[in-house]
C-alpha cells in the first residue's frame, strides 16, 4: 500500500475508533451546511483512489470536520458557515492543527477537503462521504 493509501487507512481507522468510543469534536453550535446532515451508515473514499470505500457508522457528522485529531482538546475557528459549505480550522495543543472544507452537495452526499499538521507531519486528505443508510444496515 502506497504512503497515500496508508495514511487514509490510518485516518479513517482513527475517526472509526474514536466514534465507536463516543468521542466528539469540540462543542459548538451546528454548522448552517451541516444541519441537515444526519448520522447513519457512510461510504468514505478518497478522491483519486481506486481503494473500496471505506465503512463508518457515524453517530455525529461533525466528525467530518475533525476526520484526524479525533481525542485532542481543540479549539475551533469558523471561517465561513454558509447553507451549502462550510471551512473551520482546528488548534489541537500537542498534536497540531488542521483546517477542513466541508461541501454539502446534498445531506447524503459531501465533500470533505482538510490539510494540516497531525502529530509532527503534514497531511491533506481529499474524501467523498456518501451517506447510505442507517447504522447496521446494508450498503444501498
Amino acid at each position: 500500500m502506497g504512503g497515500l493509501g496508508m495514511r487514509w487507512g490510518i485516518a479513517v481507522g482513527l475517526m472509526v475508533a474514536s466514534v465507536a468510543a463516543g468521542a466528539q469534536p469540540a462543542h459548538a453550535p451546528t454548522l448552517k451546511a451541516m444541519r441537515g446532515v444526519v448520522a447513519g451508515r457512510w461510504l468514505l473514499r478518497p478522491v483519486g483512489q481506486v481503494t473500496p470505500p471505506r465503512d463508518s457508522c457515524v453517530a455525529d457528522p461533525a466528525v467530518f470536520l475533525r476526520l484526524r485529531h479525533r481525542g485532542a482538546e481543540c479549539s475551533r475557528f469558523v471561517i465561513d458557515d454558509g447553507t451549502d459549505s462550510a471551512t473551520v480550522h482546528y488548534t489541537c495543543p500537542g498534536t497540531g492543527h488542521v483546517r477542513t472544507v466541508i461541501r454539502v452537495d446534498t445531506p447524503r452526499s459531501l465533500r470533505i477537503e482538510s490539510e494540516g499538521f497531525a502529530d509532527g507531519a503534514p497531511f491533506s486528505d481529499a474524501i467523498i462521504a456518501r451517506r447510505v443508510g442507517n447504522c447496521g444496515s446494508p450498503a444501498r
